[in-house]
């Protein structure tokens, strides 16, 4: 028998989708068998899967080692731990440290640098995020085991080519309270460039975008699939042929 106590950051989750992640080699149907015939209980009481965890929850798995191990995965390491643990290392090394700006328990921020992607394109990139997680690694805040349900993540994306701040989540709590405030626009975002030209005043450029998928870039262009655009700017600083705005 395993025991499991739900912790902050897997609580206000359906007990079937923590169970997907914890035993991420079970087909669904195998976990809701074992919910029916009681090999997985909640607070030691039956369960269907569709009741929403609370931290402090218990949640005990009747299961041989031998069907753990091969329905969770826990007898061969996670591939992609693994590849944030190498990752980690030019952390602890002091080979490579993270721009952080600010950090607490539940967030942290930094100054994404430009030819950095926020988020991976490909399997193969490593972005921004896998950064930060191969960062909280290398503090001891992230372990092999709670990587199986729960990770934290980036809560914003900038352009590979922007840099700028970048906000991630390092706990449920602090993603979710991220994700609210820039719902709600409480926490606002500006963009500053330079531009050569003339730039008198404050104003407005509005115009029409569309994403050019095959090139991965984005077009001035006012098509069906467009997304109309308004952007307000001002001039902060001049010098002979360049503007900061």
């Amino acid at each position: 028998m395993r025991v499991y106590q739900i912790g902050a950051n897997e609580a206000q989750q359906r007990l079937d989708k923590y169970l997907k992640k914890l035993l991420g080699n079970a087909p669904g149907s195998f976990i809701y068998k074992m919910l029916r015939k009681k090999n997985i209980t909640l607070n030691g009481k039956k369960a269907d899967g569709t009741e929403k965890l609370n931290q402090g929850d218990d949640i005990k798995l009747f299961f041989s080692d031998e069907t753990f191990e091969k329905f969770s995965g826990s007898g061969t390491p996670d591939s992609e731990f693994e590849a944030l643990k190498v990752l980690s290392r030019e952390f602890t090394s002091g080979k490579r440290k993270l721009p952080v700006v600010y950090e607490d328990k539940d967030v942290i921020f930094i100054n994404k640098p430009t030819g950095m992607l926020s988020q991976k394109a490909k399997p193969e990139d490593i972005s921004a995020n896998e950064y930060i997680l191969a960062y909280l690694i290398a503090k001891g805040e992230l372990t092999e085991s709670s990587f199986r349900t729960f990770r934290p993540s980036i809560c914003n994306r900038l352009d590979r080519n922007t840099s700028g701040l970048l906000a991630a989540g390092k706990t449920l709590k602090g993603l979710q309270e991220m994700a609210k405030a820039l719902k709600e626009r409480s926490v606002q975002k500006y963009y500053r460039c330079i531009v050569k030209g003339t730039v008198k005043e404050a104003s407005y450029l509005k115009g029409y975008l569309q994403k050019d998928e095959s090139s991965n870039q984005v077009l001035r262009e006012n098509g069906s699939r467009s997304r109309r655009n308004i952007n307000r700017f001002a001039v902060w600083a001049v010098t002979r042929s360049l503007k900061f705005i």
